[in-house]
């Protein structure tokens, strides 16, 4: 059987639908819903109402007299009188162009990884000054620092036991 599993949800689906709309029907069938047919007041009738129109002209009025039905006012049921708000021109939209958005400070592992851009930043830019991103980086060179002296240099060899 090579079925897709949206194939076998849609089979128990229309299963289920059917089921219930076939249970609906039975009910219909048992227990009908009763009505009674009525006889219109006022004697009976030359034609039968099924077919008065049958094979009647396209615009054909009836001669059988209508009552007309007056309407009548509830006062407590009224709508209210309408309200009519005037028309007024749209005010004037001033918008500011100059203001920026400040972004927040950088907390956490922001901070941390905006640095290390940073850093790898300057370093491209100590390389090759020439960069379009280096404009505004200042490249701060390590002071110059005095040589050590023989003696301390010889002392640390001698302490770390690479001799």
């Amino acid at each position: 059987m090579n079925c897709s599993v949206s194939t076998m949800t849609f089979a128990l689906l229309t299963l289920a639908v059917s089921a219930n709309v076939m249970a609906d029907r039975k009910e219909d069938l048992v227990n009908p819903i009763r009505y009674e047919v009525i006889q219109p007041v006022g004697g009976d009738l030359p034609v039968d109402p099924k077919t008065v129109y049958e094979y009647k002209r396209r615009g054909f009025v009836d001669s059988e007299p209508m009552i007309e039905v007056k309407p009548y006012v509830l006062p407590e049921r009224q709508l209210p009188p309408p309200t009519v708000v005037p028309y007024s021109e749209p005010e004037p939209v001033e918008r500011v162009v100059s203001v920026k958005k400040k972004a927040p400070p950088l907390t956490g592992e922001d901070k941390v990884f905006a640095q290390i851009a940073r850093d790898q930043l300057e370093i491209q830019c100590a390389l090759d000054d020439t960069l379009d991103q280096c404009e505004g980086i200042e490249i701060v060179q390590p002071k110059e620092t005095k040589p050590r002296s023989r003696r301390v240099i010889e002392r640390q060899i001698q302490a770390s036991g690479t001799n």
